[in-house]
């Protein structure tokens, strides 16, 4: 008798694991939200092809041979962010339990995002002339923890929505007459741009597609 009841709560609890969420249930529900939902609310909300600040900066002189240069950038514009749109990076987390809610978390990569600004630049050569450039930037290994959470049955809302460190693959056409010193200075100048008009649409604008989406859309159970 005893066996027998043994048996049955083994067999049960196996039955039970069997049927629990997996990385797989919490890949699945984050792949269709960012291929599906988020574009749809983020076209919606005009981020098919975004207009950013403009920005403008120095590279100092290193030496009497070269000048101050004088870099500003316009007519800036964010692609990617619907087609292709982000995408998971690595497997997410099983859905599990935080307190009394049911919560998911993943790492959304950013590398499909796209910055290009016009712009000039002054100072670049001893003729001082003023240059016409186009400036592109990249984010390079970006990502962002997303995790979403709701009480069992409930409406799911974005518990974290937050970027983590990353840099910037920079270039510009033509490319400037700067020694090594003075274009990783360009460089980081640029990244700041980039990084501040990027940050500000996807913690603000980019989130409020994420809400709207998952808010659609049930999380996979534990």
């Amino acid at each position: 008798m005893y066996w027998y009841l043994y048996s049955l709560v083994t067999l049960t609890c196996m039955i039970q694991g069997s049927d629990a969420g997996s990385p797989v249930d919490s890949n699945l529900y984050i792949d269709s939200l960012l291929t599906t939902l988020v574009p749809l609310h983020a076209r919606s909300l005009g981020l098919e092809n975004v207009s950013l600040p403009n920005c403008a900066f120095k590279v100092p002189s290193t030496a009497v041979t070269n000048r101050d240069v004088s870099v500003e950038l316009h007519g800036g514009r964010l692609l990617g962010l619907v087609t292709p749109g982000l995408a998971r990076r690595g497997q997410c987390s099983a859905p599990g339990w935080l307190g009394m809610n049911i919560t998911v978390g993943c790492y959304v990569s950013l590398d499909n995002a796209h910055l290009s600004y016009a712009g000039s630049a002054k100072g670049d050569s001893l003729l001082n002339t003023n240059r016409s450039i186009v400036l592109q930037a990249a984010p390079f290994s970006a990502n962002a923890l997303l995790e979403v959470t709701s009480t069992p049955g409930g409406v799911p809302r974005v518990r974290t929505w937050a970027l983590q460190p990353f840099t910037f693959a920079v270039g510009t056409s033509p490319k400037l007459s700067l020694n090594t010193p003075r274009q990783a200075t360009f460089d980081k100048e640029a990244s700041k741009c980039a990084y501040a008009s990027l940050s500000n649409v996807l913690l603000v604008a980019y989130r409020e597609a994420l809400e709207r989406a998952v808010s659609a859309t049930r999380l996979p159970l534990p």
